[in-house]
């Protein structure tokens, strides 16, 4: 009667250990996705969060900032469309702004490392990552007072190698037609993983 009643007590024991390592592995694995999908920020709209944020990012010595963290990294998965990248600029003199065109930026690439995807995978595909057409002057999605906002787009598609890319952002004050400032951000493409 007593080896009847320890077979049961180890199995309902041996039952709860495995709930609770497929509790924990469940748990773990939900952890890890978090951990990796956060890696990338995408901006959706230029809102009043990303204005204030791009707003503590402007300092003394630059009129331009990119909103990415210290690391100025955007970590676009392969397959990843619509990535926005969000950029502000103020005006040198601090005086108000009345439309988008007063403060326009421009792409470049940068072309002089060796390891960067321009190397890797030739300039029209990086180029043709981005909605916006590089090297050309184009108008700030939104201005507020003495400030003006945009978001950069990027479409990565599947198959895209794995690299990293610098782009330089300069924007020009066209009323006074003056460089404001200049910045930069990096592309690194990341293999899509099995979480996303």
């Amino acid at each position: 009667m007593n080896s009847r009643k320890g077979a049961v007590e180890l199995s309902i024991s041996t039952m709860v250990v495995i709930v609770l390592a497929i509790t924990m592995l469940i748990l773990g694995l939900a952890l890890v996705k978090t951990i990796f999908s956060s890696a990338s920020t995408s901006v959706e709209t230029i809102d009043k969060k990303v204005q204030d944020q791009l707003n503590k990012l402007f300092t003394d010595e630059s009129a331009v900032a990119v909103m990415l963290g210290s690391d100025k990294t955007a970590k676009i998965k392969q397959g990843t469309d619509n990535f926005g990248i969000a950029v502000g600029a103020s005006t040198a003199q601090g005086d108000n702004i009345q439309s988008r065109d007063r403060l326009k930026y421009s792409l470049a690439l940068d072309k002089v490392s060796n390891k960067n995807c321009v190397k890797t995978l030739g300039e029209a595909v990086v180029k043709a990552w981005f909605q916006q057409t590089l090297g050309q002057e184009i108008s700030m999605d939104k201005y507020e007072s003495n400030k003006a906002y945009a978001r950069i787009t990027l479409d990565i598609s599947k198959g895209t190698s794995t690299c990293s890319q610098k782009i330089f952002v300069d924007v020009k004050d066209t009323q006074t037609n003056q460089m404001v400032g200049s910045d930069y951000f990096t592309v690194q493409i990341l293999k899509s993983g099995l979480f996303g």
